[in-house]
Parts: C-alpha cells; structure tokens; sequence
C-alpha cells in the first residue's frame, strides 16, 4: 500500500499516519476600554502561525519515531533551533513557508493500535507578516533642499549595517565621483 505524504521538513516525509495537519494564527490585540464596557482594542499585530501535526506510527516503525525526535532536536549553525522548509498542502494553503519545533513533541503509546500517538507543533519562523513589517521599515524618504540637493532618510537609507571592505570603500567612492 502507497502512503500519500502529508508533510515533509527539508523534503524528509514525515511518515505519520492518520495524519492531521491544523494551522493556528494568534491575532494579538489589547483591550483599550479600561474599567467601561467599551469594545476598544488596540491591535498589536498578526503574531507567527503555527501548525499543529498528529498522528500515529505503528510500534513496528520504531525508526520513524527516532527520527522525528532527532529532527525536533537538531541544531542550526548558529546552535538555535533547526529551521525547516515545510512542505504540506495545507502550509502551502497558509503561506506557512520555514518552521520550527516548539513546544511539547510528544509520543504516547496506544496499546489497542500497536502504535504512538504522535503531537508536535511547528511555529513559523520568517513569516509574511515579518517580511512585510521589514520590507516597509526599508522605506526611504527623499528631501529636496532650497538650492536643488536631494537627502535620502529613513531606516533603509544608504548607511550600511556594517563595517566595509576596501573593496567596498572604493566602489563607495567611485560612486560618489560618478553621481547619481
């Protein structure tokens, strides 16, 4: 028998089965209205979504369960979290692109399905809310002066966020010899 793959992490299947994939999104708000009855709300922002996974594997499978784990485990370069590309119908549904594992991964046994009931949750990590929050911060404000010169400002202005290069440098100045 043929199993339809219902997610993958990195192009890795996770062989779950009995698979349910549901996607949550926390839509932060706070209440403005004091001690009145007022309906007031200050929107805080769309926070990260995440997707809850279920499913069950077979006691047999021992192998896939020692997988998941160490795929929940593992570490990035950076020693943070591993990011994973998310593949599943309903991620692609959300735009739910790169993932973490957060909180609880668990694995309880089911004694009259000879299996594990497998939970885990994958949160968003550079998701569309954050790209486009940063994408509108990079906006840059274009003054003209009384005698005709133009300034740029704003947080994506011309300063970079580093120190740079000779190479850099040279390509700075031969820009500024050469103008706009």
């Amino acid at each position: 028998m043929t199993q339809i793959i219902m997610l993958a992490l990195d192009g890795e299947a996770i062989p779950l089965r009995a698979i349910r994939v549901s996607p949550s999104m926390n839509i932060q708000d706070k209440d403005q209205s004091g001690q009145t009855s007022g309906t007031a709300t200050a929107e805080q922002g769309v926070k990260a979504k995440e997707l809850k996974v279920t499913g069950m594997i077979p006691f047999v499978e021992k192998a896939a369960l020692t997988r998941l784990f160490e795929l929940a485990e593992a570490k990035g370069d950076n020693g943070a979290a591993r990011r994973y590309r998310v593949a599943s119908p309903v991620a692609q549904a959300i735009k739910f692109r790169e993932g973490i594992f957060s909180g609880d991964v668990s694995a309880e046994e089911q004694d009259n399905k000879m299996a594990w009931q497998i939970s885990f949750t994958l949160k968003e990590q550079v998701s569309v809310a954050e790209k486009t929050a940063a994408r509108s911060s990079k906006t840059t404000t274009t003054t003209q002066t009384a005698d005709g010169a133009t300034t740029d400002s704003g947080a994506g202005g011309d300063a970079p966020d580093h120190e740079l290069t000779g190479f850099e440098k040279w390509l700075s100045s031969l820009n500024d010899k050469i103008g706009s």
